[in-house]
């Protein structure tokens, strides 16, 4: 086999990368009234998340960095216990790409994406609320092509990836008749054990072949780790006067530039 181009991608993805949404820390708290009794309720939402940039560093310690964009559309379940504690399931799709400082990874199609969840009030007066959310999140991507120096490759083969996510994160609100703006701090979690998953991403293979006409290319994966661990969140939500409908805006920074819309529903 004649390699005319020899290219290697040294750094790939780590899933501290993704991260989503975090949340009004007053939702478990925002409803009296519900469908079954005082003490549990149900909601649904539709997320809109978008991280449009965040930087990374490779694993192998050099000094090269690289950027990744990507767009979470996804429904979430509720269930609310006590007006003060929130379980969730989270199910969508996610697509991404991958921006190297000459090159672009694009992958094509969306990806099935899932994720569950709890959000639990600390702390509660008449108008501040102070919570903890975590949350676990996966996604498998594949793609067919690849974009390096502004050509179009063909992969010899298939190659998927499997995203895994732990985030925490900490929150104040403060509560008006409409509004409730809050404020707070992320963190993504990693546990490297081999009893539990920690934040990763597994890519398969890890070498792969490229064609272009009679050019090849050699290209090889390796994780990737953002260059911040911990960042900020500020959002606010609206709720109407029945107080049944609330829609959640939400921007992420330091660790992340992000946004995110969530439009909720409360049986």
């Amino acid at each position: 086999m004649n390699l005319k181009k020899l290219f290697f991608v040294l750094a790939f993805f780590s899933s501290k990368a993704f991260s989503i949404v975090v949340g009004n820390p007053s939702d478990p708290a925002l409803y009296l009234d519900n469908l079954f009794a005082s003490k549990i309720s149900l909601k649904a939402s539709y997320l809109y998340n978008n991280i449009y940039k965040q930087e990374y560093k490779n694993n192998l310690r050099l000094k090269a960095t690289s950027d990744i964009t990507i767009k979470i559309f996804a429904s979430i379940i509720t269930f609310n216990l006590f007006n003060r504690l929130d379980l969730y399931a989270i199910l969508g799709k996610a697509n991404y790409k991958f921006l190297d400082v000459d090159d672009a990874l694009f992958f094509k199609d969306d990806g099935f994406a899932w994720g569950t969840g709890l959000k639990l009030i600390l702390f509660k007066t008449d108008k501040i609320d102070f919570s903890f959310d975590a949350k676990y999140f996966s996604t498998k991507q594949k793609t067919n092509f690849f974009i390096l120096e502004n050509l179009v490759y063909t992969l010899n083969g298939s190659f998927r990836h499997h995203l895994e996510e732990l985030q925490g994160s900490f929150a104040i609100s403060y509560k008006t008749q409409f509004l409730i703006p809050y404020i707070g701090a992320t963190f993504l979690y990693t546990l490297d054990t081999d009893f539990f998953p920690y934040s990763r991403i597994i890519p398969k293979p890890l070498v792969r072949i490229l064609s272009r006409e009679n050019t090849l290319a050699i290209f090889e994966t390796a994780d990737l780790t953002p260059k911040k661990y911990f960042g900020s969140v500020l959002g606010m939500s609206i709720i109407n006067k029945q107080r049944k409908i609330t829609l959640n805006l939400e921007t992420r920074l330091i660790d992340q530039n992000a946004f995110a819309f969530v439009g909720t529903i409360r049986f």
